[in-house]
């Protein structure tokens, strides 16, 4: 099956200026948003910052010798018990040590299956704080977009309550319908305070995100709530998933590490021999020069160091890595058919609103007052109408606030994050 991923988050919008703005102040848009957060994000520095002390490891275990040079040198006093001559006995030994079996190249390569690891966990970090920095970014846009709607009808619930005193004065409506357009009030004011709440809160979290100081934050984000555009079968994401996903990156090359880690051990029990030079001179004036080898003597378990344990600790480390490479495999499927139902569920439910209800649903809300005024509407009927397209506007912000966050969901659980992580 041909698959067409793509995931589009790049579209960069707003207009240049002469000078340029803040990294992460001003108007953001979706893209520049989450480039921000990567930016800015502890953990994703924090990651970084591990790939550069295996860098540090990797120049270490590059080392050609196993140990410095050892020198030795000795002075002695001789005295002949006969004649009582005395004379000075000088000796001098330098020795260095070889590796002959290649232990500093499988020192290298573990040191870079570690590398590679911690590479992949970069990537996940990465796409985790891509994750939620857009998960803020669509409770914002909905928390948003309700303020705005609520304020826009406020003036119109105002007009209701005008009406309804107005009516009460003159005797044409009781008290009781006055109150129910006062119930009414105070419920639409308890969203508005929810939305501002809401609102308030997720600008924080992503001020938060951005490193920005929440109480000092001077951006503000462009964008609707259109979820990211995610295309394919759902067993061609999984395929993707599979391919893709720094978990799974991760969980190979700690494998591939402990793989190599049993080739060192296996190598470091050829023994080291060491270069012998020595010279002295002794009590008949003579100088003596030499030089020769010298090599450790292996004894077996568990009189001497021969890494059994060590190589058998590896081997079963390296059955629980490919264990843990399976679950991961197993929760990845689950994750992106999980994530590709909730899409599609989402998708369902965002198409059963009819877009120029919506806006009609608006434009009543705001022509409700209008109606009760011309005698067109009795009040209690314009009470019920208000819940009823208040309801039904609320119902349609949670619906595509849902299908952002399933889309991030998915787009996550595929590998498509953060933008260019795709291949």
């Amino acid at each position: 099956m041909v698959l067409r991923a793509s995931l589009l988050l790049l579209a960069l919008t707003g207009s240049p200026s002469d000078a340029p703005a803040p990294a992460c102040s001003g108007v953001l848009t979706r893209a520049r948003v989450v480039e921000c957060a990567l930016e800015a994000s502890p953990a994703v520095q924090s990651a970084v910052l591990g790939v550069e002390a295996l860098a540090g490891r990797k120049r270490a275990a590059r080392t050609i010798l196993p140990s410095n040079p050892m020198v030795e040198a000795t002075v002695a006093s001789r005295r002949g018990l006969i004649t009582g001559d005395r004379d000075i006995n000088v000796y001098g030994r330098l020795s260095q040590e070889l590796e002959i079996a290649g232990q500093r190249r499988k020192r290298m390569a573990m040191v870079d299956a570690e590398t590679q690891a911690q590479q992949h966990r970069v990537d996940a970090t990465r796409r985790e704080v891509a994750a939620e920095t857009l998960r803020v970014y669509y409770e914002l846009l909905a928390a948003r977009e309700q303020q705005a709607m609520l304020g826009r009808i406020a003036h119109a619930t105002q007009l209701l309550v005008e009406l309804a005193a107005q009516g009460e004065k003159a005797g044409l409506t009781s008290r009781l319908n006055a109150d129910v357009i006062g119930t009414t009030v105070v419920k639409i004011r308890q969203q508005q305070v929810e939305a501002d709440r809401r609102v308030a809160t997720a600008r924080a979290l992503l001020a938060n995100l951005l490193g920005v100081d929440p109480a000092a934050a001077n951006f503000e984000v462009q964008g609707d709530m259109s979820p990211l555009a995610i295309e394919g079968e759902a067993a061609a994401l999984v395929e993707l998933a599979l391919a893709h996903r720094a978990e799974l990156g991760v969980a190979a090359a700690e494998r591939d590490a402990l793989k190599r880690q049993i080739e060192f051990y296996k190598r470091a029990r050829v023994p080291n021999p060491s270069l012998v030079a020595y010279a002295q001179r002794d009590g008949f004036a003579e100088q003596v020069l030499g030089g020769g080898i010298m090599l450790p003597i292996p004894l077996p378990s568990p009189l001497g160091r021969t890494y059994a344990g060590e190589i058998a600790e590896s081997k079963a480390r390296v059955r629980q890595a490919e264990a843990d490479i399976e679950r991961v495999r197993r929760q990845v499927r689950a994750e992106v058919m999980t994530a590709f139902e909730a899409v599609r569920a989402r998708r369902s439910e965002v198409a059963l609103f009819d877009v120029d209800r919506i806006s009609q649903a608006e434009g009543h809300l705001e022509a409700l007052a209008q109606e009760m005024a011309a005698g067109r509407l009795p009040i209690r009927d314009a009470v019920v109408l208000q819940q009823a397209f208040l309801d039904l506007l609320a119902s349609y912000i949670e619906a595509r606030r849902a299908l952002g966050l399933a889309s991030v969901d998915l787009a996550q659980a595929t590998g498509l994050l953060p933008p260019g992580a795709t291949p």
